[in-house]
């Protein structure tokens, strides 16, 4: 009986055990395509997933003026290889950045961004505190399967922060926000990001941050944050074209009173001279 017990249990852990490998997770290949800060993508967590290029042109042309997300020739994948997943994390405490690692987590239905912050703004000013990131995807899962099915979710959270996590649904590709934050936050809207835009990448195409069902108004665009030299000829013109002016009437008033020095000198009669005999 003991035998036969403990037999048993030498199979059941067996089974347990060849079990494991098919209930871990399995990893998504990544690879971190653009990243910023862009108020438009809205202020609250938000997830968007493109799985065709379709999709995503569209979804650059409802930008507009604030558009600084590249072009998919531009990006380092191939919708027929990857898919396109864009996180905005919405209005943060400001000073910081996203990143993401080589490596999604697939793990039943729920495909979840590796996602975590650093220091800095990627390029944008200090007070930049909308961070987004847009990563690709593999279609094809570590294991070797397509895991790209409509039943499928990709998720994402900013590390650290709660009320934070958004997922897109692969069927639909529809937003699925996070619940409201306790606490509303009020967006400043001053000299840069807080209204503003600012995209930079590392290990991306340079072309640079798209949108939200509830968009802030900036009042500057991501072109004028990411083109700082555009911005200061534009405010040097100015200044050139007002000192042109000063010398143009500078010479001018010298040149009256010089027209007026020779008219007066003329006007001046002559003295006779008396020869003495």
């Amino acid at each position: 009986m003991r035998r036969f017990l403990a037999g048993l249990g030498l199979l059941v852990l067996g089974l347990g055990l060849l079990a494991t490998p098919a209930l871990a997770a399995t990893a998504v290949g990544s690879k971190l395509q653009l990243r910023g800060h862009l108020p438009e993508l809205g202020e609250r967590p938000v997830m968007r997933v493109f799985q065709t290029q379709a999709a995503y042109d569209g979804f650059r042309a409802s930008l507009g003026d604030a558009n600084v997300f590249p072009a998919s020739s531009n990006m380092f994948m191939s919708f027929d290889k990857d898919i396109l997943a864009l996180y905005a994390r919405g209005n943060d405490t400001g000073g910081r950045c996203l990143r993401t690692g080589p490596n999604a987590t697939l793990d039943g239905d729920t495909a979840t961004l590796d996602l975590l912050f650093e220091s800095g703004t990627c390029g944008a000013p200090s007070t930049a505190h909308y961070p987004f990131i847009l990563v690709s995807l593999s279609r094809v899962a570590a294991d070797g399967s397509s895991w790209v099915t409509p039943a499928r979710s990709v998720c994402a959270s900013a590390p650290g922060v709660s009320d934070s996590r958004a997922c897109a649904s692969l069927g639909t590709s529809a937003t699925t926000p996070s619940p409201a934050p306790t606490a509303t936050a009020t967006a400043a809207a001053t000299a840069t990001p807080t209204a503003s835009a600012s995209a930079s990448r590392t290990a991306a195409p340079t072309t640079t941050v798209a949108p939200s069902t509830a968009v802030p108004s900036p009042t500057r665009s991501a072109v004028a944050v990411a083109s700082p030299s555009a911005a200061a000829s534009a405010s040097a013109q100015p200044a050139a074209s007002g000192n042109a002016d000063f010398f143009v009437t500078a010479g001018l008033v010298g040149l009256g009173v010089l027209i007026g020095i020779v008219i007066m000198a003329a006007r001046r009669p002559r003295r006779s001279i008396r020869r003495i005999p």
